[in-house]
């Protein structure tokens, strides 16, 4: 059973922020603010007790280096999604996939008790390139597959800022290319359609992958970072630290993740710059209301449907970036959106 928000009661509380970007050495400064969790009136009840959550429970200290922003983000995953961790009724199996001479990547693959093999979803977790795993996003991608009776395929691709972009999307594009070829073995059938799915940095990687390997069926983009310029009127207005992934959040994801700015301007990381559309599978875009990135799904749908490809948009309203990994806490809107994908998948 989901831990309910409206359990959990309400308070102001101090909440790091992020104040200061030291690119050289990877280390986020951050500095504790008392917030106001009432000045945007739009936060949902799950959103104010994930916020009450963080700052009772992992308070941050004056600088987090990157191993310990990893680590703290297992952590936080493991306790909000404690009460949901090993519910899954079906299999999972570990296996590696050859990525290049030298590199073998780990995968998961996670098929329901009652599994349908009509299709199958390859899913990359988010966490801004440069931290959270399969393991942090286990939970959900059990639900979706219990939810779909299909099987989904976690990949674990390498992160930033150890292996800056193209390697993360290599990774991701290399592994979609085999399991496509090969999809018999994987637990797929010669008539199964084959999906990419991805959550925040993940939903780029899907949607930058359907650019690139040929023959997927269905893209799942659940509040995706389209285009690293940050222009959009959203990335201006959701810059506050009750809004947990803010500008600054998002600079410092960039700088790790990318090697310059010309990876910026790179189609294959800002797929906003892409010259055509045409051609890419059906798209389910899963937004956040109060999240920065919200215009970007926005102006993605747009491309996409002036290309004539097959969309659907639902927003998730009063809700802010990263719940779709938090069941645990984040139970109407993680309901929202398994419902969601569970209808899209359905009407291919």
């Amino acid at each position: 059973m989901l831990a309910k928000a409206a359990d959990l009661s309400i308070n102001t509380h101090s909440f790091p922020s992020l104040s200061e970007i030291n690119d050289q050495n990877a280390v986020l400064q951050l500095e504790s603010e008392t917030i106001d969790m009432t000045k945007d009136q739009r936060l949902c009840d799950e959103a104010l007790a994930y916020a009450q959550f963080i700052a009772e429970n992992f308070p941050a200290p004056k600088s987090l280096t990157l191993e310990v922003m990893r680590q703290r983000s297992e952590n936080v995953h493991a306790k909000i999604n404690e009460k949901l961790i090993g519910t899954f009724k079906g299999t999972e199996e570990e296996r590696k996939i050859k990525v290049d001479e030298n590199t073998e990547i780990p995968i998961t693959i996670y098929t329901p008790a009652d599994v349908k093999k009509d299709m199958m979803v390859l899913y990359f977790h988010g966490g801004g390139w440069t931290q959270c795993s399969r393991k942090t996003h286990q939970t959900i991608v059990n639900m979706l597959a219990d939810a779909t009776k299909t099987i989904w395929i976690s990949v674990e691709y390498r992160l930033s800022p150890e292996y800056k972009f193209p390697i993360w999307l290599d990774d991701a594009c290399e592994a979609t290319r085999q399991i496509l070829a090969n999809k018999n073995d994987y637990g797929a059938d010669e008539t199964t359609k084959i999906g990419v799915a991805g959550d925040s940095a993940g939903g780029l990687i899907a949607a930058s992958v359907c650019h690139t390997v040929k023959g997927l069926d269905f893209q799942i983009l659940v509040y995706g970072a389209f285009d690293f310029a940050g222009n959009t009127e959203s990335y201006k207005e959701f810059t506050r630290p009750e809004h947990i992934l803010t500008p600054q959040v998002l600079s410092w994801f960039q700088t790790n993740a990318l090697r310059d700015d010309n990876d910026a301007k790179n189609p294959r990381a800002s797929v906003l710059l892409y010259e055509s559309f045409q051609g890419l599978p059906p798209c389910l875009f899963i937004v956040a209301e109060l999240d920065p990135l919200r215009d970007d799904s926005y102006e993605y749908q747009k491309k996409l449907e002036q290309a004539g490809v097959k969309t659907k948009l639902v927003l998730v309203n009063n809700i802010i970036h990263s719940f779709f990994s938090l069941p645990g806490i984040y139970e109407k809107a993680c309901g929202q959106a398994i419902e969601a994908v569970t209808e899209f998948m359905n009407s291919l």
